[in-house]
């Protein structure tokens, strides 16, 4: 007995293919989850190396950044940003890379190279902006600022990934415009949007993609 063919499952599964296509489908979960964990780490070394457990107040630490030449607090800081930045930049590529091998995948598609340069373009804008910003003594508008031109870059990528990270780039320039107004509070904003999101984020993400179907 032949069966009939639904022109408008066939559609649907043509506009899935070519969807498919155009997006890259490695992003990982667990990247999300990792990417979180190094940013609540790197906010552990700036509470209780930087700012001594507390004892020295975030927006006094801020105060001190603007007075006088305080080298060891600056190069502290910067220290720690480049532990956060690689070691997140690592393992989100890692643990993308080992989901691309498991799905049979190729990584390096022309999608991920869009995805790709859709959030450097913009990282590097902002990485500048910051750098600006830590050069002339703005300290305060630093994590704000870090925040918002990351989800700025999330939504310029967000076209290329089957992932929904455009709910994720909204949350973190609406956490990042609140830093801009409660700037005394940037550090705990900071560890908000980098890494607590992040990590509720890469385990939606996980249970939804990444999981391995009982």
């Amino acid at each position: 007995m032949e069966t009939k063919n639904n022109p408008s499952e066939d559609l649907k599964h043509i506009r899935q293919m070519m969807e498919a296509s155009s997006k890259f489908l490695s992003l990982s979960g667990l990247s999300g989850i990792a990417v979180g964990t190094f940013a609540i780490a790197g906010s552990a070394i700036a509470y209780f190396l930087i700012l001594n457990g507390g004892t020295l107040k975030y927006d006094e630490f801020l105060k001190v950044l603007n007075h006088g030449n305080h080298f060891q607090f600056r190069t502290a800081m910067l220290l720690n940003a480049l532990f956060v930045l690689f070691g997140a930049l690592l393992s989100a590529w890692y643990l993308s890379y080992r989901t691309s091998k498991k799905r049979n995948l190729k990584f390096w598609t022309p999608s991920a190279r869009k995805m790709f340069w859709s959030l450097f373009s913009v990282l590097s804008v902002g990485g500048v902006f910051c750098l600006l910003l830590f050069y002339h003594g703005y300290f305060k508008l630093i994590a704000a600022s870090m925040l918002i031109f990351y989800g700025l870059a999330l939504l310029n990528a967000s076209k290329y990934s089957m992932q929904n990270i455009s709910a994720l780039a909204y949350t973190e320039i609406a956490i990042g415009l609140l830093a801009t107004f409660f700037h005394n509070y940037g550090l705990l904003l900071w560890t908000l949007g980098f890494g607590v999101v992040h990590v509720f984020y890469g385990i939606a993400m996980y249970f939804k993609y990444d999981r391995p179907q009982v």
